[in-house]
């Protein structure tokens, strides 16, 4: 960076460390940069040159020796323009999170590939990724979560009428390409000997989970999806309160949200979160639209006081698909209706108060209006999931 620069338009740091840059101190650039004064950095990898911008920080990007994370360089051929304001910017922003190493890399005393987002500090530690016939890096595939959960979580908050401030933290999701680091994060970190998957719910959630597991078998459409997954429920956990609904007779609406947004972004489901370690959950391919159509067809009789009875961790085959379903109607026919819905489960208030107070309707008479919006709208064909990143 030019020391003129540098003099003249870093004017002050304020005590969270961002610069207050004067506009009437920099240059106007050039024609070479289109009169910016900065130039895009070309040490980062073309394929990652937009996912890069849309993070508030790269691990890998901030190592940069040219850019130091900035993503911009200085023009050569002028003193300098407004982009020096973002450029600067930038580098202190991604200097104050790599002088805040999250616990994990404190216990490895090494810098892990984390990408962190508006909602989420994802961490992905291991070799390589499996993408179909491709091989991705834990840099590609941390870019990758971080962009589908960040689109799973703007959907989510624009439902709930959600803004950042009404996040008691960002959730920490974590992969680890070695069971033995997973493990000693579990322990170390997450306070718990549970050598699987594990979720921390409330205040300040996260989710750590070995890339070899089974379900994620080291792929990355697996590895991706399930993040996006947990992470909704890691977010719905301290959306507005801190508390997990998952445990209040409220499985359905936790288990729905998750399968919802996990649907919306791949067309597919593959995560099934479940008390019993040994299960193996697969319900029609995790393609639900026709199976559900169809098992309403055949089951005739009152199907929700069962289902809405249910708590997260105990909810197999078909229920995963029918409180997938009943989110879907909710959020798309009601969508109003989620933000009380998720607050009165909250505050441990009972579903037929619930549904009667904000969808104006009895249990019976929700079953019936979602039946009818099912076979109304629900496709007699599958639509076709996602195969690649």
């Amino acid at each position: 960076m030019r020391m003129a620069c540098t003099v003249l338009s870093l004017i002050a740091l304020t005590s969270s460390g961002w610069a207050q840059v004067d506009p009437n101190d920099v240059g106007h650039g050039c024609q070479v940069c289109h009169l910016t004064g900065v130039k895009e950095c070309k040490a980062h990898p073309s394929s990652l040159a937009e996912a890069e911008t849309e993070v508030l920080y790269c691990s890998v990007a901030s190592s940069c020796k040219d850019c130091s994370g900035a993503l911009l360089v200085d023009c050569k051929k002028c003193s300098g323009g407004p982009g020096n304001i973002e450029m600067e910017t930038r580098q202190l922003r991604s200097k104050r999170f790599k002088d805040s190493p999250t616990p994990a890399e404190e216990l490895f005393e090494r810098e892990l590939v984390r990408v962190v987002t508006a909602h989420f500090d994802i961490i992905i530690d291991c070799e390589e990724i499996k993408d179909g016939s491709r091989k991705m890096s834990a840099h590609e595939v941390a870019h990758a979560l971080a962009t589908e959960a960040e689109k799973a979580a703007a959907l989510l908050d624009e439902q709930f009428d959600a803004k950042l401030h009404h996040y008691s933290r960002r959730s920490r999701i974590w992969f680890w390409g070695d069971p033995k680091d997973h493990l000693l994060v579990n322990q170390k970190v997450l306070g718990t000997n549970d050598g699987g998957a594990f979720k921390l719910f409330g205040p300040d959630p996260a989710y750590s989970a070995w890339t070899k597991e089974r379900g994620l078998e080291n792929e990355g459409m697996l590895i991706v999806s399930n993040g996006v997954h947990i992470g909704v429920h890691l977010l719905l956990s301290n959306l507005f309160q801190n508390q997990w609904i998952g445990n209040f007779k409220a499985g359905w609406f936790d288990v729905g949200a998750a399968h919802y947004y996990e649907n919306q972004r791949f067309q597919q489901v593959t995560t099934y979160c479940i008390d019993e370690a040994d299960a193996n959950l697969d319900y029609e391919d995790g393609r639900w639209h026709v199976p559900v159509r169809k098992y309403l067809t055949k089951n005739k009789e009152s199907l929700l006081p069962n289902l809405l009875s249910k708590i997260s961790g105990t909810m197999w085959d078909e229920e995963h698909a029918l409180a997938w379903s009943l989110y879907d109607w909710v959020a798309t026919v009601h969508p109003e209706a989620l933000k009380p819905l998720l607050l009165g489960y909250k505050e441990r208030k009972e579903t037929r108060d619930l549904f009667k107070q904000h969808l104006g309707m009895t249990i019976q008479q929700v079953e019936e209006a979602w039946r009818t919006w099912v076979f109304d709208t629900y496709p007699v064909k599958n639509p076709k999931p996602r195969k690649k990143l």
